[in-house]
């Protein structure tokens, strides 16, 4: 991992003193004249150098500060996650937790890296994800990826088997009887979405006569809630939705239209949450071991920082069906 830039580097670069450098990025430069400013800023930008405002020094013996980046604070899964961490923590790390949109994200890294953190999990997807390794690796920053990311091989990462969790649910609604099956899926959609897909149409598509009917919403519970109507109305005896903040929606929209879950359509979710075992009824899904996800993400980052020179680090983790009350055998008619 390339070491990371220094103000002495950049002052080398510019051909000024450390002291100048600083006073240029810290606006304090009235007195120096263009051409100075310019040489300073440019060696910035190409030593892609980031000032350094809080970092606890590792050589003091103070915990590193790790930084975690997910999509939403929002989701259960994602609080689950940062909680998992959190509690693992305790004396190893210090951690600070952002989310951010996908035309946020390198202002984000931006962030962390001006807070001084000395590594960062990352868990959302990363459109450029070649790009950010790039960056990082040139600010001499190890990072950990979570399944939301596409080329997770050029990085330290943990995953879930997503292929089986879509192969564990078409099954468990084929062994139902089920043969018109709705597919809720968001418009755009993360790697291990595709993955989960993926495993779940190999099953479907070994049975002759189910059908799958795709409908594209948004990933939240307003998402499940404003298709519900169109799941009624397609005929599908059962439905998948990609997570369970859209199943719970979905829950709603049917009750809300006079449509019985699970005697005329079962739900199941996925991720497990904590409010799948309480919606009423409660939601069949697929679960994650999303603390130990966590716990082995920031394992996996300090390790990196005590030795850059690790082999690739990565984790699998399993999936198993809960089944509850969405679920049940097909309606007969």
């Amino acid at each position: 991992m390339a070491k990371k830039a220094s103000i002495k580097d950049v002052a080398a670069l510019a051909g000024v003193s450390p002291t100048t450098v600083s006073q240029v990025i810290n606006k304090k430069n009235d007195h120096f004249p263009e051409e100075t400013i310019e040489r300073v800023m440019d060696a910035v930008r190409q030593l892609g150098y980031v000032p350094n405002q809080s970092a606890k020094s590792l050589r003091g013996g103070g915990n590193p500060l790790i930084g975690v980046m997910v999509p939403s604070l929002r989701n259960p899964f994602f609080s689950d996650l940062m909680q998992s961490m959190q509690n693992h923590a305790h004396n190893l790390a210090d951690l600070v937790f952002i989310s951010v949109d996908d035309d946020e994200i390198e202002q984000g890294l931006l962030k962390m890296l001006e807070r001084g953190v000395n590594g960062l999990v990352i868990a959302r997807m990363l459109p450029n994800a070649l790009e950010v390794d790039r960056y990082l690796q040139k600010q001499g920053i190890p990072y950990v990826v979570l399944d939301q990311i596409n080329d997770s091989n050029i990085s330290d990462h943990v995953k879930t088997d997503e292929f089986t969790g879509g192969q564990v649910v078409a099954r468990h609604l084929v062994e139902l009887g089920h043969k018109k099956i709705a597919l809720l899926h968001p418009d755009v959609m993360t790697t291990n979405m595709l993955e989960r897909i993926s495993g779940f149409t190999a099953v479907i598509d070994e049975q002759a006569d189910v059908e799958i009917i795709e409908i594209a919403t948004k990933l939240s519970k307003h998402g499940g809630l404003a298709i519900a109507n169109k799941v009624a109305a397609s005929g599908a005896t059962a439905a998948f939705t990609l997570n369970d903040e859209m199943g719970i929606g979905l829950l709603r929209g049917l009750k809300n239209g006079g449509v019985r879950v699970p005697e005329d359509i079962s739900v199941i979710g996925y991720d497990n949450t904590d409010y799948a075992e309480f919606t009423v009824p409660s939601l069949t899904t697929v679960t994650q071991a999303v603390w130990r996800m966590g716990q082995l993400a920031l394992d996996m980052v300090l390790a990196r920082l005590k030795d850059p020179a690790l082999p690739m680090q990565e984790e699998i983790l399993d999936v198993r069906l809960i089944q509850r009350e969405s679920t049940a055998p097909a309606p007969t008619k």
